[in-house]
């Protein structure tokens, strides 16, 4: 787990399954970071579904009820997954077109999450 900005105190992991779970959050126990964003592998929303990592992502939460853990599904190119994380109280991560990544800003905006933009390689 690295840290994404010293100055606002917060780290990034990606959580895949339970294992990887269990390792992240034995990794935030001597964290000092205040803010933690936790990321699906690529495709994540394909695989393992907004519901499922929503509840992985609740799991830490609950572990460190003292942070900020905020989750963030990769759609790869589904927009829609988009919004369906959305839904389940996730930021997204998604490859689109510009048009429709506007309109994913709006409603992720809307909905209190965030949404980042993929590049293809």
């Amino acid at each position: 787990m690295a840290p994404e900005d010293r100055k606002t105190k917060a780290a990034e992991a990606v959580i895949a399954d339970a294992s990887s779970l269990a390792a992240v959050t034995n990794a935030l126990d001597g964290c000092p970071a205040e803010h933690v964003l936790l990321e699906s592998p690529p495709g994540g929303a394909l695989t393992l579904g907004p519901l499922f990592f929503r509840k992985l992502v609740d799991l830490a939460a609950a572990r460190f009820p003292e942070k900020t853990v905020r989750g963030r599904l990769d759609c790869a190119d589904r927009p829609g997954l988009a919004l369906a994380a959305f839904r389940h109280g996730l930021d997204a991560a998604v490859e689109t077109d510009d048009e429709r990544f506007r309109r994913l800003q709006e409603i992720a905006r809307a909905s209190g999450q965030r949404v980042v933009r993929k590049r293809k390689p």
